[in-house]
């Protein structure tokens, strides 16, 4: 088929996402014999046959991102059934060797019986249903596990913006202009990590430390500072903490005059990109549902095809019932996992028009 040659090109390594939400199913149908195909008796292709290729997405884990470690992956497949020959062929491209291995597995000596028989149609089309299942299955996994990084994600970065008293002045305008006389406010500086796997320090900060506005808000561990104007050690203000993670670098996090942290524009593009992530899963999981209804119902349509011996239908009746009610549920779990997230998303809304309120560095 060469809509199989679509389903493929987005795989690869690529710098930039090209295609990424190009999903889609296609099927030939040749079951007549006045429509047959190409017949190659030294294959076993008599030409009655029916072909399909899909595409489908699931998210793994990626151990090599540590901030991040989950990965949305592109699986296609492609499938012919000979109704004459009684005959299978499959290609499943994949990134790595889970499928492989998973479909290997179900057709070891201890496979269960519906893959160990080719013998008869009846086997043949329940062991073509069965390893669809195995793709659709693993499409439809790890979502929950995502979803869950997500909101825990989601809770780390914004929990500052509602804890925090922002409208309460922690010190009068003149003491902060005299506590901040102390030493010159630096800048944060930028770093090389992707915005995804930035620590957002300035949400937590506010989290955490509600006591006095300070300055740094990590200083080496020791009791005093340096006022850079006289050279002379000052104690630390009370509630500052002493000391900072080893081999880590001073944050420097700036505040206004009453002693409120400073918000920085790169915190609203943070929660931005994280919206981002948060649509792109509700959209692939949609596609996912549509391309597996697809397959349901092709399967569902050769039931109704005249040119398939009714005899041969009666044996295949309970295999395609047992498929059907199994991608019921593949499909409803799915869709709860988008409501999930379209929650997620409306709560998201909700905190980024309240962290746009807070001011800016």
């Amino acid at each position: 088929m060469p809509e199989f040659v679509d389903l493929i090109l987005p795989l690869g390594d690529r710098k930039m996402a090209q295609d990424f939400f190009s999903n889609g199913f296609y099927q030939h149908t040749r079951l007549s014999n006045n429509a047959r195909g190409l017949v190659v008796p030294e294959r076993a292709w008599s030409g009655r046959d029916f072909q399909i290729c899909y595409s489908l997405k699931s998210v793994e884990r990626s151990e090599g991102q540590t901030d991040w470690p989950w990965s949305v992956r592109h699986c296609a497949t492609h499938h012919t059934f000979d109704i004459e020959n009684v005959r299978s062929t499959w290609i499943v491209v994949k990134g790595n060797r889970v499928l492989q291995e998973r479909i290997t597995s179900a057709t070891s000596v201890r496979a269960p019986p519906e893959f160990l028989s080719y013998d008869n149609i009846e086997n043949a089309f329940a062991a073509a249903l069965s390893t669809h299942m195995i793709i659709v299955d693993w499409s439809a996994e790890n979502w929950r596990w995502y979803i869950n990084f997500l909101e825990d994600k989601f809770r780390e970065i914004t929990e500052g913006a509602i804890s925090t008293d922002a409208d309460i002045p922690l010190r009068s305008p003149k003491e902060a202009e005299d506590f901040f006389a102390l030493g010159p406010r630096t800048n944060t500086q930028n770093t090389n990590q992707t915005r995804k796997s930035r620590s957002f320090s300035f949400l937590s900060a506010v989290h955490k430390t509600n006591t006095m506005p300070s300055v740094a808000e990590t200083l080496p561990p020791q009791q005093f500072q340096i006022n850079p104007r006289s050279g002379k050690k000052q104690p630390l203000p009370p509630g500052l903490s002493t000391t900072s993670p080893e081999g880590s670098k001073p944050q420097v996090v700036q505040h206004d005059i009453y002693g409120q942290p400073m918000f920085r524009f790169r915190h609203l593009q943070d929660i931005q990109d994280f919206e981002e992530s948060a649509n792109e899963t509700v959209l692939v999981l949609k596609l996912n549902m549509s391309i597996c209804k697809q397959v349901a119902e092709f399967y569902r349509s050769l039931f109704e095809n005249k040119e398939l011996p009714h005899t041969t239908l009666d044996k295949c009746q309970e295999s395609m019932l047992r498929f059907e009610r199994r991608m019921r549920g593949v499909i409803s779990h799915m869709d709860s996992q988008i409501l999930r997230v379209e929650g997620l998303l409306r709560l998201i809304a909700d905190r980024k028009t309240l962290v746009s309120k807070l001011p800016f560095a």
